[in-house]
């Protein structure tokens, strides 16, 4: 009788069984490793926006009020309380924001002293933002300037601004005009 040898064994064939790599981790092992990557960078680039915001509370600044010197202390000079600046003192004196009751007592009466009137449409921190704004203006035929402005020396903000006017009642129209495409301006009085 003939012996099929085609589906014998070879010998050692089990010991090579035996020496085999471990089986492969399971995909589902792989899908939670690459979900808790990615969630751990999206955590990071959050902290990272999130103290980079400009919503953070604005330092105060000191006005030159001194305090009291402690017993045994010396006062401090007048000099060191003294304004850095004189930023702080010449911009109320050029610009003074008008509530709407005097805006509506100003517009039929002429002015005594010569000011001019803008309004500030926006302030953004980028300008590409600003632009846009402009072009929406600028569609709806109403020119306007982007004014570039650093504060405390570190954060620069484009101010959106339209005017000069040199009356209360043509600004007043322009007023009524951003209005109702939803643009809620703030107005300036700069003297000259």
């Amino acid at each position: 009788m003939t012996r099929d040898y085609k589906n014998t064994p070879k010998p050692g064939a089990a010991a090579k069984k035996k020496q085999q790599a471990p089986a492969a981790a399971p995909g589902w092992v792989w899908l939670l490793a690459g979900l808790a990557i990615g969630l751990f960078v999206a955590l990071l680039v959050y902290l990272k926006d999130f103290s980079a915001s400009p919503h953070r509370p604005a330092p105060v600044v000191d006005r030159g009020h001194p305090a009291a010197p402690a017993e045994g202390e010396e006062a401090p000079q007048a000099e060191a309380h003294k304004p850095r600046f004189d930023f702080y003192n010449l911009l109320p004196e050029m610009e003074v924001l008008i509530p709407d009751q005097e805006i509506a007592a100003e517009r039929d009466r002429e002015p005594v002293e010569k000011v001019v009137y803008y309004l500030q449409a926006a302030s953004f921190r980028r300008f590409e933002e600003a632009d846009r704004l402009r072009a929406q203006l600028a569609l709806m035929n109403i020119e306007s300037k982007i004014q570039r402005v650093t504060v405390n020396d570190t954060q620069t903000w484009h101010r959106v601004r339209i005017g000069p006017f040199k009356s209360a009642r043509a600004m007043d129209k322009v007023r009524g005009r951003l209005r109702a495409a939803d643009i809620d301006p703030i107005v300036l009085k700069v003297r000259q």
